[in-house]
């Protein structure tokens, strides 16, 4: 009968810690959260910050090209901008699509991310550069500091 007892007990609070928080006696930290790992929110955080830094970058270089160069100059930093913001926001979309996952899998989604994301540059570029007609000069220039968004991005401040 004791046996059974413990099993039900043990039986209910796995079921409440999987519905909500686990909260033990005596514990002045308040409730624990049962799920431990914060990988996946703080991965999608990761992209969202790179891609928020890149397409500030963009707007930015867009913005002195508009003072000092003029209007299609500005269109052109800022395409060039925007094309490195959503090739990071593509390659982190699918580097971190298959969430908590073996090093196999996690390793075929980075290079499939990698693939994606340069299939997207050449073909936004070829876009750009031959039907658009955009210059190629404003436009690298907004790849470059966009990139380099990409760079203070990934840097974490504690």
């Amino acid at each position: 009968m004791q046996r059974s007892r413990v099993s039900i007990m043990r039986r209910q609070f796995w079921l409440a810690a999987a519905h909500k928080h686990v909260d033990f006696e005596g514990n002045a930290a308040g409730p624990v959260p049962f799920a431990m790992s914060d990988i996946l929110v703080r991965s999608y955080r990761l992209v969202a910050r790179v891609v928020l830094l890149q397409a500030g970058c963009a707007a930015i270089v867009a913005s002195v090209f508009l003072m000092f160069k003029g209007a299609h100059q500005a269109l052109a930093a800022l395409a060039g901008g925007l094309i490195v913001a959503a090739g990071t926001a593509v390659l982190g979309w699918r580097a971190f699509k298959p969430g908590i996952a073996g090093g196999a899998t996690l390793m075929t989604a980075m290079y499939a991310g990698v693939i994606v994301k340069w299939l997207w540059f050449a073909l936004a570029l070829y876009v750009a550069i031959a039907r658009l007609k955009l210059d190629a000069g404003p436009l690298l220039i907004g790849i470059v500091v966009a990139q380099f968004g990409y760079w203070v991005g990934l840097v974490r401040l504690k």
